[in-house]
Order: structure tokens, then C-alpha cells, then sequence
């Protein structure tokens, strides 16, 4: 009973957060972030699904039902990226590519505005029929991130063995940014990297002005959080 709630287009929502260049703060992008009424938590209906073997069904359906509420705001381009969460075993589904060619031809125009963030809470079970996809999405104008980098099972492996586009900061090393020498270093490798592979560095979670400045400082040039902008519809974001 639940489960077809939430796979109807009026069970799932879309709250959208900005992300913004710490220099000129402009807004970049935006993350589509999945909201449900049935589950507090947005990552329960996800569990939720995948108990009832209906992962991609909700993976999907939350993907194209944000991309056209993406476009119906009107602010579709190619300078500000729509970033959207998705499964590993959502993008090895035999459906996905066609999926997405709608989304892109049909939705977005073939903009190239799409980023689809590989999300970090499940295994890839097959690494080199999924780098295949990736390739091929991105050759056709998707980009790729590796979403909450240092949180995921093989974070490692991804950023070494899938060409991405951008790699997204858990929001760890945000807090307490200033007083941790470690945090600290460990980004600065991070940040050296990122700009040797050309790979944009987003860091998530900024919430004072002393973590964005001290992110600033470190050589981090886009960021998201609630001191940047906080999750809402669109047209408050």
C-alpha cells in the first residue's frame, strides 16, 4: 500500500539547494533533494523501496520528476547544473541510458546541465560495465560526481577508476574546520588532486562564516550548505 503511494507522482517532492562559488557567490547549481510525507527521513523510502525490489521504479521516477520541476522554474542552463542523486545499481539498470536520452532530449533540451551524483550508501557490484555507462552518459553531455566523498563504501575506487567531473566533500569536514589541523591537510591533498585531474571540488555542509572563509582559504571555490542557502522549492532558493 505504501509502496504504490510512493511511487505515484504525489508521494515524492523535490526541495532544491543552491550550490555557489565562494568567491562571487553565485549560484552555480542546485542539488535535487528527494522529500517524501510518508518517511521523515528521505533515505528510509530508499531503503523502503529497495526492500520491495522497487529501487529503480523510485530511483527513476524521483529523477525524471525533478528534472521537470527543474525546467518548469524556468532557469534551465548550461551555467547552472542540476545536480541529481542516483543509485549504482539505478545506473546499471538495462533501462537507465534511455532513461536518461529522454530526460536530456525531452526535458532539458540536451542543455548539458545535468550532473548525476553518485550516491555513496551502496556497493558497485560490477566496476567495469558500470565505468562503460558513465562513459557513455558522459559523452553524451551528462556529468559525473561522486557524492559525499570520505562517507562511501569504496569512495577510493571511484574517484580513481570512474572519470568524474566532480567530487563532493562529506559534510564531516566542514564542522570545526578551523581547529582541525587534519581535516585541514587532508583537504589540501584533496584540493592538489582535484586540480591536477581537472575534477571540481565541492565541499557540503557549510554552515558559519568561519567555515566558508576558512574553505575559501584552503583554495575551495564551490560550496553548498545552510550558510549558503538552505533547501527549499525553487523560487525561494
Amino acid at each position: 500500500m505504501w509502496m504504490d503511494t510512493l511511487l505515484n507522482e504525489e508521494g515524492f517532492f523535490h526541495y532544491f539547494q543552491p550550490i555557489k562559488h565562494l568567491g562571487s557567490q553565485e549560484t552555480v547549481g542546485y542539488e535535487a533533494l528527494f522529500r517524501s510525507r510518508l518517511f521523515a527521513n528521505p533515505e528510509d523510502a530508499f531503503i523502503y523501496a529497495k526492500k520491495n525490489k522497487q529501487l529503480y521504479e523510485l530511483d527513476s521516477r524521483s529523477i525524471r520528476k525533478a528534472a521537470s520541476t527543474y525546467r518548469k522554474a524556468g532557469i534551465l542552463s548550461e551555467e547552472r547544473k542540476l545536480f541529481l542523486n542516483v543509485y549504482p545499481s539505478t545506473v546499471l539498470n538495462a533501462h537507465f541510458p534511455s532513461l536518461i536520452s529522454n530526460i536530456m532530449d525531452r526535458i532539458l533540451s540536451a542543455s548539458q546541465s545535468l550532473v548525476l551524483e553518485i550516491v555513496e550508501n551502496e556497493a558497485i557490484e560490477d566496476f567495469k560495465k558500470f565505468k562503460k555507462v558513465i562513459r557513455e552518459l558522459r559523452q553524451n553531455g551528462v556529468r559525473i560526481a561522486i557524492d559525499d566523498f570520505s562517507k562511501g563504501i569504496d569512495d577510493i575506487n571511484r574517484t580513481i577508476e570512474i572519470d568524474t567531473d566532480y567530487i563532493k566533500l562529506d559534510r564531516y569536514f566542514s564542522r570545526e574546520l578551523s581547529q582541525s589541523r587534519k581535516k585541514q591537510a587532508y583537504i589540501r591533498l584533496l584540493v592538489q588532486f582535484c586540480s591536477e585531474f581537472q575534477i571540481t571540488l565541492i565541499m557540503e555542509g557549510l554552515e558559519t562564516p568561519e567555515e566558508i572563509e576558512m574553505a575559501r582559504e584552503m583554495g575551495i571555490h564551490y560550496a553548498q550548505g545552510f550558510g549558503l542557502g538552505r533547501p527549499g522549492p525553487l523560487w525561494q532558493s
